[in-house]
């Protein structure tokens, strides 16, 4: 599928380098980065674009004419849009989003940021993959069927799948834990991925159903055209979209699990495009949640997880495959030190 073609006009260098950022990380194939004066340079003819984006600051009269010349031309252009934060700044995110949202309304091919059946189909056990051993400590108890005291939300989009399933299927079973996998992907495929995912994982996947408690051992396949959150541990549909371009919304589905269970949620981001999630976590407690991210180089697409990794909130990366021992270490040990202090 090709790309959406779009060209940026700028007058400031750093405006150019935070507006080409953005919008590759979205899926956008940016064929022009110029400012006005490097414009003449440009062969109209041999270009085809599918929008352009001007930030034009400077009332010079030589940057109005090639304004003029934009906006009566047949190309969409997007122009006025708030200027770029710092990246570092926590509503950096926040305005890559409305840019999307804005330019994705122009252009008439839309990026791919979902995953499709196509990809599903594909996914089979991992060679190599290996089931992580149940600790010890777990073994003679029973969790099943017990409301999840830990739930941890797996954010994903393109390439996540096959990340995520990488993570489960290497997970042993009788884990005390539950999961919301929130999933950018077609609404006609949400069957097909939970059937997929589960094949081959020690981990129960679940529909949506209103007023039902998420317990150990389940996966629960975030609805992507409701919001939901938890109510007394109990989920509860809101009856509306989810915030933002796509759904579910990696950061509301961040926001509305802290609601619901504070310092006892965790959050991974794994493969994906664009940034959803990584506004969420930087309105998290710093110091009372586990935010971890794959591994950039271990992902088919990495803008998530960069973008999660840029906000200095990530508390470890690792491929799925250490991820998944990274948690059951963490499960384990947070499980001997809470009974230790009780039987002290």
């Amino acid at each position: 599928m090709a790309l959406p073609r779009v060209g940026i006009l700028a007058d400031d260098r750093l405006q150019q380098h935070l507006l080409k950022g953005a919008l590759v990380n979205f899926g956008f194939e940016v064929v022009v980065n110029t400012d006005p004066q490097r414009m003449e340079l440009v062969n109209f003819e041999a270009i085809e674009l599918d929008a352009w984006v001007i930030d034009l600051r400077d009332d010079d009269d030589r940057h109005l004419h090639w304004l003029d010349r934009l906006l009566d031309g047949d190309v969409p252009v997007l122009m006025g849009f708030t200027r770029a934060p710092n990246k570092n700044c926590a509503t950096f995110p926040k305005w890559e989003k409305r840019l999307y949202s804005k330019l994705k309304e122009l252009v008439q091919v839309t990026p791919l940021v979902t995953e499709d059946a196509a990809v599903l189909g594909q996914l089979s056990f991992t060679p190599g993959n290996h089931k992580i051993s149940l600790p010890a400590v777990f073994q003679q108890q029973n969790f099943s069927h017990r409301p999840a005291k830990q739930v941890w939300v797996l954010g994903a989009s393109l390439g996540g799948p096959a990340a995520v399933k990488q993570f489960l299927d290497a997970l042993p079973a009788g884990l005390p834990i539950a999961f919301v996998y929130a999933q950018h992907i077609d609404p006609r495929f949400e069957e097909t991925l939970a059937n997929t995912l589960g094949r081959h994982a020690g981990y129960t996947f679940k529909k949506f159903e209103d007023g039902r408690a998420l317990c150990c051992g389940e996966v629960l396949v975030a609805p992507i055209e409701k919001e939901f959150s938890f109510r007394h541990g109990a989920l509860y549909c809101h009856g509306t979209d989810w915030p933002g371009p796509y759904g579910p919304s990696i950061d509301q589905v961040i926001l509305n699990v802290d609601a619901g269970f504070g310092c006892h949620a965790g959050y991974i981001l794994f493969s994906g495009m664009g940034n959803d999630g990584s506004d969420a976590i930087t309105r998290l407690p710093h110091d009372q949640h586990k935010i971890w991210a794959q591994d950039p180089a271990s992902c088919a697409n990495s803008s998530m997880p960069e973008s999660a990794l840029e906000t200095n909130r990530v508390h470890y990366s690792g491929t799925p495959q250490q991820l998944a021992l990274n948690l059951v270490n963490h499960l384990k040990n947070t499980w001997v030190n809470h009974n230790e202090s009780i039987t002290d």
